[in-house]
């Protein structure tokens, strides 16, 4: 009797921990080339995912892709010192996503299609947005020829497929296979998006070059009126890196550089960061910055 009534304990505490635990969220980014060959990148957040290690049950690790035939991969970079080719990118859902894709055997122009509406499902946590909102694929040629011409990215939360080149296209630098991979893909909840009233213009407020950089990048901020500013550098996992400056500035232009290196003076592992603005307590702009 004893032992009956402890499994049934056992089944409710089970059955209310599976209730109650997020939702698998599974997002790909599909890639077609001019002859029609296809693969797939997937991203999931998992609760069962680990940052550190390879989720081999989630899909991570080797593909044991044959290299004569057209494939998209990428790393397990959180993985030290277990780097892997993948397919799959697992994180729990504490983390953004952010994956540098290359590719093998194609031929352009490139078709890449993915599902907007799961940047919305219902299922995503309610907090810090309650959906992706900042969804980009990041290369040379995305920054040249994209649908965000403030970001110079291409913005997957407006569409669901973009053609590169695209149709027409004339220009002999855009049909060089460097130009579109390696490719970046950012998904991420991010809260400093969409601030409705802006007093500034945005095109004007914050610039970065070169970007990407290896060792230093600058940091160019204007400003129409004297403020208080707070520009901050983050990780992809939103962790904040450095603090460039918390404090009040006159009016005019403003540069300062990033060497990579973090408040303590550590480099910083190459990868995705980025750079946050904030004016007057008001969040005003959030650009990305690339570490080779």
């Amino acid at each position: 009797m004893k032992m009956k009534l402890l499994i049934l304990i056992v089944l409710l505490l089970s059955g209310s921990y599976i209730s109650n635990a997020q939702a698998q969220w599974k997002f790909h980014v599909a890639f077609e080339d001019a002859t029609s060959a296809k693969d797939t990148i997937w991203f999931i957040w998992d609760t069962t995912a680990v940052f550190y290690g390879i989720d081999t049950a989630l899909g991570e690790g080797n593909p044991n892709m044959n290299y004569n035939d057209f494939n998209v991969y990428t790393l397990t970079w959180d993985s030290y010192p277990d780097y892997d080719t993948t397919k799959v990118v697992a994180h729990p859902y504490d983390y953004s996503f952010g994956s540098t894709i290359e590719a093998i055997n194609y031929e352009l122009p490139i078709t890449i299609t993915w599902d907007s509406a799961l940047l919305h499902a219902d299922w995503l946590p309610p907090t810090p947005v309650g959906w992706v909102n900042y969804a980009r694929i990041d290369n040379d040629y995305f920054f040249l020829y994209n649908n965000n011409g403030l970001a110079h990215q291409y913005d997957m939360t407006l569409s669901d497929s973009v053609t590169a080149p695209y149709e027409g296209n004339t220009d002999p630098w855009a049909w060089q296979d460097w130009v579109h991979f390696p490719l970046d893909v950012f998904l991420i909840q991010d809260p400093t998006l969409g601030v409705p009233n802006n007093p500034y213009n945005l095109n004007n407020v914050l610039k970065s070059y070169p970007n990407p950089f290896e060792k230093c990048t600058n940091l160019e901020l204007y400003l129409e009126k004297k403020s208080f500013v707070e520009l901050s550098v983050f990780d992809f996992q939103g962790k904040k890196i450095r603090s460039f400056i918390n404090q009040t500035l006159n009016s005019g232009n403003h540069t300062l550089k990033w060497n990579g290196l973090d408040q303590a003076g550590k480099p910083c592992k190459p990868g995705p960061y980025f750079i946050y603005l904030n004016i007057n307590g008001t969040s005003m702009q959030s650009i990305n910055l690339i570490k080779y």
